[in-house]
């Protein structure tokens, strides 16, 4: 599955290196997995000033949600 992440640059994320380094943090948190998922796309969106990351995420790498019962 795709998804994807915003990230709006400060002075600490000029560089394309720092970009990568924050879009694979923040998939790792979101995803709650302990390896990077894959940065597909990182793009540049001048109208709105952000960078746009594409990550692929694999459905079974994420933990099953357990419902209560009783």
């Amino acid at each position: 599955m795709l998804k994807a992440l915003v990230i709006t640059p400060n002075e600490k994320t000029v560089e394309f290196g720092s970009l990568l380094a924050v879009a694979r943090a923040e998939a790792c948190r979101r995803e709650r997995v302990s390896i990077n998922p894959p940065i597909l796309a990182l793009s540049y969106i001048p109208e709105l000033e952000v960078y746009v990351a594409i990550y692929e995420v694999d459905d079974q790498q994420k933990p099953e949600v357990k419902s209560r019962s009783g």
